[in-house]
């Protein structure tokens, strides 16, 4: 089921990528990485992945957000599963819903959401379920 399924990591988390990375060549899958929206953006378009798991928080509280969008209304990337991981509710319950104002209103432009810390069989589960709603297995 996985043989050949190419997903893509947008994370600047080196160490959250390459445990993921293990876990999911483990069964598998195909991974290439990025660490910031730039970055996966350009790998993105070298190749469009069957799936993307994106963390929200980069370069800016908001880059993941930032691409998701930029994705969803491009006509060649739209239909591209999203699992998006954060620590986002965290932020928020620290710092407070007024920096994010601008977001919380929005329709959310990804597939799915998982908490970090990122429990392995948590995401397995959402990714095989996201992949075949979107019929990419």
């Amino acid at each position: 089921m996985a043989i050949g399924t190419d997903i893509l990591m947008i994370d600047d988390d080196k160490d959250l990528v390459n445990s993921i990375r293990i876990v999911l060549e483990s069964r598998e899958y195909t991974v290439r990485a990025a660490y910031n929206g730039k970055e996966g953006y350009a790998k993105i378009q070298e190749k469009t992945p069957n799936l993307i798991i994106l963390d929200v928080m980069m370069a800016t509280d908001t880059e993941g957000f930032d691409l998701a969008y930029k994705l969803r209304n491009d006509p060649r990337y739209q239909n591209i599963p999203i699992i998006m991981v954060t620590a986002f509710p965290k932020k928020m319950a620290e710092e407070g819903p007024d920096k994010f104002q601008h977001i919380l209103g929005e329709s959310w432009p990804v597939s799915q959401f998982i908490e970090k810390p990122i429990d392995p069989e948590v995401l397995l589960t959402s990714l095989e379920k996201v992949l075949k709603e979107a019929h990419r297995v």
